[in-house]
């Protein structure tokens, strides 16, 4: 133990000789200052249950929409903070949607808006088989901060905002993005301690005859929300 200590600074002795030899060096004094700390919550452990869905009541020619659900959500600071939310398919490769084009965050665009805006993006339930169950999509709407009424705004790079057309969660083109929320004239974030809002799920699923519905078929969506700092 002692010539392992020897050699260690021996070793050191060696390396601050070296560095006093080099005409310059570099020193960085780094660190960082945190944010408040922000801790989003869903109602309902996050868990959106459709229950049974009787298959002789489904469509064998057409796409089945489903009643519309919501859920709620909040985000709670310590301190003013300014946040954003993306979301994540956790079921990519299943979105029932045009062309089975699914982008980076795994929605695309759906084939009926059961209730949704028109350019809301929809993910998938997962698959049966090989087939795509169905899709849902995600809204934002009543939306607080601290008490006061608040909109929707998005972004694609975090830097450059614009007020939401149709609070969607998802992109209809597969992209990944940013919404926060503001209070004032300007679509730019707002700091806030607490944020309130209803997210509403959309959902339709395939065509009966597109599916094995002689044995249960599990819809099993799943879409991570992700918090960042702005």
């Amino acid at each position: 133990m002692k010539k392992m200590i020897k050699n260690a600074c021996a070793v050191a002795v060696m390396a601050a000789s070296f560095a006093t030899m080099a005409e310059s060096t570099d020193m960085r004094v780094i660190g960082a200052i945190s944010p408040a700390a922000c801790t989003p919550n869903l109602s309902g452990n996050g868990t959106v249950d459709y229950g049974t869905i009787a298959a002789n009541g489904l469509s064998a020619d057409n796409y089945n929409a489903l009643p519309a659900k919501e859920i709620s959500l909040t985000i709670a600071c310590t301190a003013p903070a300014k946040v954003a939310l993306s979301a994540i398919s956790g079921r990519k490769g299943s979105a029932l949607v045009y062309y089975n084009a699914e982008g980076a965050a795994g929605s695309g665009n759906g084939f009926i808006k059961p209730g949704s805006p028109s350019y809301a993006g929809f993910v998938g339930f997962g698959l049966d088989g090989e087939k795509r169950i169905g899709a849902y999509a995600l809204t934002y709407s009543n939306v607080t901060l601290d008490g006061v009424v608040a909109n929707v705004s998005s972004s694609f790079d975090k830097t450059a905002w614009s007020k939401s057309t149709n609070n969607s969660i998802y992109d209809n083109q597969g992209r990944i993005k940013f919404d926060t929320w503001y209070t004032g004239e300007e679509a730019i974030p707002s700091s806030f301690e607490t944020m309130s809002a209803t997210i509403n799920v959309y959902s339709y699923l395939n065509k009966s005859s597109e599916l094995d519905i002689s044995k249960p078929i599990k819809l099993d969506g799943l879409t991570t929300l992700e918090m960042v700092y702005l």
